[in-house]
């Protein structure tokens, strides 16, 4: 009798096999670690790219409108008005034809022409310009009633858009004559449809709104008389308005963080905690060109620098402005590589794998183009 011998089944894998089977799954595990590296990374540029493209439109925007409604003064236009500035400091360079619009061309890395205002210190960045931009906003009160004297108190309609407080810098204009002042009072009077703003010479360089102040340079105002001469009294009627007065520095320094920003620096505040304050992270360079208007014509003839206008003394031409602005992300390593970009007539290099981008706009300053 033969005795067939009996096979047994194999059971489990043989090593081979699970060699084979670890060796697939790390090659799948690589794959899906690999995916989302890939995506994670494509998030950071996706959201960088964004939030340049926010902090750059912001940028604009806030210059944009600065620039196009520089020289507001109610009615005319600033060259056809007689403007008196008569509140004590801070206050800025008094506004006229010569100052509603004024920069500063950084001339290397660490000069500017004409000079920067000496609030900045050293602090604006080599290499970035500086824009000042004067004009009454667009909050506005208007008169209740004619003011009775030169020196009386101004009646304005309450409610209104201005929230006015002590030691604010005002202007008040009609179509002919305009007065920057500090507020010394508020009143409110009963039933609160209007309020009383007191301008004495305790934040004031006089009590009176006068037409003219011949005891001083017309770009200088100070020291003005404390009565007005004969015939040159100004007193406001109803069909004046009253205004929150801007004075306000736009320039390129290091912000909080660490990295450029674009900063600003009122000039009808004293320097503080807030003052300048930081606007807009990630904006790296600023440029500005000024369109000079030569013959009247309100067509621009040629876009120079701060420096050429300034020698020219030329800022009563200038009609429009050109600005440029490198922005850049704040995250690092976006790129495998370093990115270098066209700006101002320079090549940038790139650093740290950041993403750049510049930005451009030419802006009309509507108070001088008819």
């Amino acid at each position: 009798m033969k005795i067939n011998p009996i096979h047994k089944q194999q059971n489990g894998l043989t090593l081979i096999e699970l060699m084979i089977a670890i060796v697939l799954g790390l090659i799948l595990v690589a794959g899906v670690i690999q995916i989302f590296v890939t995506n994670k990374q494509t998030y950071r540029v996706t959201e960088a790219q964004s939030r340049l493209q926010d902090n750059a439109r912001f940028a604009l925007e806030i210059l944009t409108r600065d620039i196009r409604s520089t020289g507001y003064s109610g009615c005319r236009a600033i060259e056809k008005m007689n403007i008196n500035q008569i509140a004590n400091a801070p206050i800025p360079s008094p506004m006229g034809v010569n100052t509603i619009i004024t920069g500063s061309d950084a001339d290397s890395a660490t000069t500017w022409s004409p000079s920067t205002p000496a609030e900045l210190g050293t602090t604006v960045i080599g290499g970035t310009d500086v824009i000042t931009l004067q004009r009454g906003t667009s909050c506005g009160a208007t008169l209740t009633e004619n003011i009775g004297s030169s020196d009386g108190e101004i009646p304005v309609v309450l409610p209104n858009s201005c929230k006015i407080s002590e030691k604010d810098i005002l202007m008040i204009a009609d179509c002919e004559d305009g007065h920057i002042f500090r507020v010394t009072s508020i009143n409110d009077n009963s039933g609160s449809t209007s309020q009383a703003i007191g301008h004495n010479s305790t934040l004031n360089q006089t009590d009176n709104f006068c037409k003219s102040y011949p005891a001083s340079d017309p770009d200088d105002p100070s020291p003005a008389p404390s009565v007005c001469l004969t015939g040159e009294s100004k007193q406001y009627n109803y069909d004046a308005e009253v205004f929150k007065f801007s004075a306000i520095t736009y320039f390129i320094k290091l912000g909080h963080n660490g990295e450029p920003a674009l900063w600003s620096y009122d000039q009808t505040t004293a320097t503080g905690a807030n003052n300048p304050s930081e606007l807009i992270e990630g904006i790296e360079n600023l440029q500005v060109l000024y369109g000079a208007d030569d013959n009247d014509d309100d067509i621009v003839d040629r876009y120079v620098t701060a420096k050429v206008i300034n020698d020219a003394n030329d800022w009563d031409k200038v009609i429009s402005a050109q600005i440029s602005i490198l922005a850049q992300t704040l995250d690092t390593n976006l790129t495998t590589s370093n990115q270098s970009v066209e700006f101002n007539g320079s090549t940038i290099a790139g650093t740290e794998g950041r993403l750049r981008r510049v930005f451009s706009s030419t802006i009309a300053i509507r108070n001088r183009v008819q």
